[in-house]
């Protein structure tokens, strides 16, 4: 592939993402999911694999001040694009393995749709929470256990959903099954792994297709 075929390529994945996060369900669900995570007020937040921006967004908008992340530099300039707020949100290039941040930079931490993707996801996790201030929050959502094509395909039925609400929900399901969906279970596991406590989570979209899990770092002594 050449580099121009590369970049079509790249910033074709970022308008697909632009249009699934202004999807009315999908923004409900990323609203949802900034409520799941209670943050502080005016707290300073991280948004790991912030994509074309559309949580970050929606935290600045509830007073925070936030730092989005995302290893893909066109989803970057989506992100600052689309960012028309006055009081906007930092996105710069990064990689949850290897945060740039000194450690308890942030109130709290949250990734959405990232840690699944990554092979050792205790590895981004444990850079979530270094860069997570003692009693701060660390959050994510990602596929549960329930998502699949099957599933995501008869939610869709079920929902009347068409276009590209549907296709995102079954690419999810799809990206699901070539990587890792997470059981409850398994993300308290993760979470006591990292050194997380006061474990809470809850199943979305239909289902359960979709699984929020939060944390709190413990305090320094």
């Amino acid at each position: 592939m050449t580099p121009n075929a590369l970049n079509d390529q790249r910033s074709t994945f970022a308008d697909y993402f632009s249009q699934v996060q202004a999807t009315p369900g999908w923004d409900a669900i990323l609203q949802s999911f900034a409520r799941f995570a209670s943050i502080p007020p005016a707290s300073r937040v991280l948004d790991v694999g912030c994509g074309p921006g559309s949580l970050a967004r929606t935290l600045v908008r509830a007073g925070h001040t936030v730092v989005g992340i995302d290893s893909d530099p066109l989803m970057i300039d989506r992100a600052q694009y689309l960012a028309q707020e006055e009081r906007r949100p930092e996105f710069e290039l990064g990689d949850v393995r290897h945060l740039r941040f000194a450690d308890s930079s942030f109130d709290a931490a949250l990734a959405t749709n990232v840690l699944f993707l990554v092979p050792d996801p205790l590895v981004g996790l444990r850079e979530m929470v270094r860069v997570a201030r003692p009693g701060g929050m660390v959050a994510m959502l990602n596929p549960s256990s329930k998502m699949s094509v099957a599933a995501a395909e008869a939610h869709a039925a079920e929902r009347g959903l068409d276009g590209v609400a549907r296709v995102s929900l079954v690419n999810w399901g799809r990206a699901a099954e070539a990587n890792r969906r997470f059981s409850a279970d398994e993300a308290r596991t993760l979470f006591s792994a990292a050194g997380l406590a006061q474990f809470e989570s809850a199943e979305k979209i239909g289902p359960g297709l979709a699984l929020f899990v939060r944390g709190v770092r413990g305090e320094e002594r």
